[in-house]
């Protein structure tokens, strides 16, 4: 199999969150998803959020003087308006952080509450998506096979020790993504990308 498709299938799955395992066998590979044990939907261990109320962080930059947003993304600490320093704050105005006697106690001593130096700001630790605070790491083994036709997909007894089988149809972007407990694969159940939740099924 050409390594220019096996390596397509590598940036698509880390597109998704998953970290790719290789060795000598090109043809083979383990995936791993740090995800939400609920809903299975990625956990980011970049993402940061208020230790106090759990407002994720919105990187953004807040001039207290002026009243005024901006990206942290290519952004100065200085505002360009009054050239004060702006700070990383909690967004959610209910927050104590944002509070009269703790605003400045929070957000002066450091960059803001959501800075990574803050003491104040953790790594994600509920799930943006259902808001459980259980994750866990999903895992596969997975073999790829290239096929021209339907006789050449076969499950072999080798085959077994894979979670996940792609079979991938020559020349084409079509996919099959199958358990090796099946017995019988149907061959018009190729499509046109890689499907997560089959990786981990």
């Amino acid at each position: 199999m050409k390594e220019r498709r096996i390596k397509s299938i590598y940036y698509k799955l880390i597109s998704m969150g998953c970290d790719i395992f290789t060795d000598d066998n090109k043809n083979e590979f383990f995936v791993s998803r740090h995800s939400c044990a609920n809903c299975k939907s990625p956990w980011y261990m970049n993402l940061t959020e208020c230790f106090l109320c759990g407002m994720l962080n919105s990187y953004l930059f807040y001039c207290n003087t002026c009243d005024v947003y901006s990206s942290t993304t290519g952004g100065t600490v200085t505002c360009n308006k009054c050239r004060n320093k702006r700070k990383k704050i909690c967004f959610n105005d209910k927050c104590i952080t944002n509070k009269n006697g703790f605003k400045k106690e929070f957000n002066d001593k450091k960059n803001g509450v959501m800075d990574k130096s803050s003491p104040s700001s953790i790594s994600q630790s509920h799930c943006i998506n259902c808001g459980s605070s259980i994750n866990l790491y999903l895992t596969s083994l997975v073999a790829v096979k290239e096929i021209e036709n339907t006789k050449d997909l076969k499950i072999s007894s080798n085959d077994k020790r894979y979670d996940c089988i792609i079979f991938v149809k020559k020349n084409t972007k079509k996919y099959l993504l199958t358990s090796p407990l099946i017995k019988k694969v149907k061959f018009d159940k190729f499509v046109d990308s890689i499907e997560l939740e089959k990786i981990f099924s």
